[in-house]
């Protein structure tokens, strides 16, 4: 099986928000890790498993909260996000690596208490 080319070659997750300039397509900001996190782990011939925060954004004050957050195999995360396009939810979308999930936790509650600050 091939391996499917995507935008996130090269890196490591990314966030996405709404894009200013049209509220029904999405921005998104690539990330690729400072640290060494190990290989990849959990993955499959399908793709690799990747940690997942959504958040949602009120529309008429413009704040936002948390709304969930899971693990997913994908064989393309950013396919994945683009079919979010419209639906008001943000977040991040991060590869699970050897030593993410702490890291990971720790991300999760910063982006937290930043939105709580915001409101």
């Amino acid at each position: 099986m091939e391996k499917h080319k995507s935008e996130m070659d090269g890196y490591d997750g990314f966030i996405f928000l709404r894009d200013d300039d049209d509220e029904d397509a999405l921005d998104f900001r690539f990330v690729k890790y400072k640290d060494v996190f190990g290989p990849p782990i959990e993955n499959n011939e399908v793709g690799d498993k990747y940690h997942v925060a959504f958040f949602k954004c009120d529309k008429e004050t413009g704040e936002y909260s948390f709304d969930e957050t899971f693990e997913a195999i994908f064989a393309d995360p950013m396919v994945y996000a683009r079919n979010l396009a419209g639906l008001n939810i943000f977040g991040t979308i991060m590869r699970k690596q050897e030593k993410t999930s702490e890291w990971f936790k720790d991300y999760l509650k910063d982006l937290i208490e930043s939105v709580k600050m915001t409101e």
